[in-house]
């Protein structure tokens, strides 16, 4: 990463660790909402897989842009990753919403995994742990969402 990019990220240190905390609250809804509103569970746990969909699209679309911006060795394999696991959402959504959550799930561990395998040398330190720490919240939540939905 250049001084550029790295100075950038430092700079918005604060806005970017606050948008991902911020980006937990529907992971935190979507799992809890059905201990509170019980009625509503079904609706509850579609909008987390919805949402849990939409996130690990974001990320593979950010894995996609380092691939293209950066200039390393194996780019081509990242950009065909950053593909798949932006279509890997999709194609759990055609299954039923048990899978679709555990294949979500599986789906942001992997993603977590490549990262750090391949690109940790681009995120700064911060983000690297907060991205781990995100990561693990919103892993947990969909355990918990798994939970609630083998006891619908």
């Amino acid at each position: 990463m250049t001084t550029s990019t790295t100075h950038g990220c430092q700079q918005h240190k604060d806005l970017i660790i606050n948008y991902m905390y911020l980006g937990l609250l529907p992971f935190f809804i979507g799992a809890l909402g059905p201990w509170l509103f019980v009625d509503y569970e079904t609706w509850f746990i579609e909008l987390f897989v919805l949402y849990s969909g939409v996130i690990l699209v974001f990320l593979a679309g950010a894995l996609w842009a380092l691939a293209l911006f950066t200039l390393q060795e194996h780019t081509a394999r990242h950009i065909h990753w950053a593909i798949i696991f932006s279509l890997f959402p999709v194609a759990a959504h055609l299954l039923p919403v048990l899978w679709q959550t555990s294949l979500l799930l599986l789906g942001f561990m992997v993603l977590l995994f490549w990262e750090k395998l391949f690109l940790k040398e681009l995120y700064p330190s911060w983000y690297q742990q907060f991205r781990h720490r995100i990561t693990f919240i919103a892993a947990a939540c969909h355990m918990l969402t798994l939970w609630n939905i083998m006891h619908q």
